[in-house]
């Protein structure tokens, strides 16, 4: 009996050593292929945008041109001090002050007034340069946005 406890703590032991060791690999491996270890042939890749063309009057028209940056362009984008506010901003336009949005939730005019108040402070302090507090209204705002019945 004392002779199979042992036998099972030791390959219990053994197991959980092997667990580690892969799971510390298998982090190690991710933090080697991070954003920071991009190589120059990857940071000069271009990502484009395909643009915007539609039907309009039996023509097809090109209504936005594609855009195209490189990786390290996106890279410098994604990493700016200001990301969060620009990227909040653009999240409550896109549902609460473009029509679609308007079109998806239940909003009242209060809601509407107090998510565009919010915004206008938070960019304000955005542009102010006290990014941390611009971030916290624009989420406020967000999460307006978020409790608010669809339709």
């Amino acid at each position: 009996m004392q002779r199979n406890l042992i036998i099972l703590l030791i390959l219990v032991t053994i197991l959980g050593v092997g667990v580690y060791i892969s799971t510390d690999k298998r982090k190690a491996s991710i933090k080697e292929n991070s954003t920071n270890k991009l190589t120059q042939k990857e940071l000069d890749k271009k990502h484009c945008s395909g643009g915007l063309s539609k039907w309009k009057d039996g023509e097809f028209v090109q209504v936005r041109e594609g855009k195209c940056i490189t990786e390290a362009e996106y890279q410098e984008y994604l990493n700016a001090p200001d990301y969060l506010c620009n990227y909040y901003q653009k999240s409550i336009w896109k549902e609460s002050e473009r029509e679609y949005g308007k079109k998806q939730y239940k909003y009242s005019e209060e809601d509407l007034e107090k998510i565009k108040s919010l915004k206008e402070e938070g960019k304000a302090l955005c542009d102010a340069g006290k990014l941390k507090e611009g971030e916290a209204k624009l989420e406020e705002a967000i999460k307006i946005i978020s409790f608010t019945m669809l339709n």
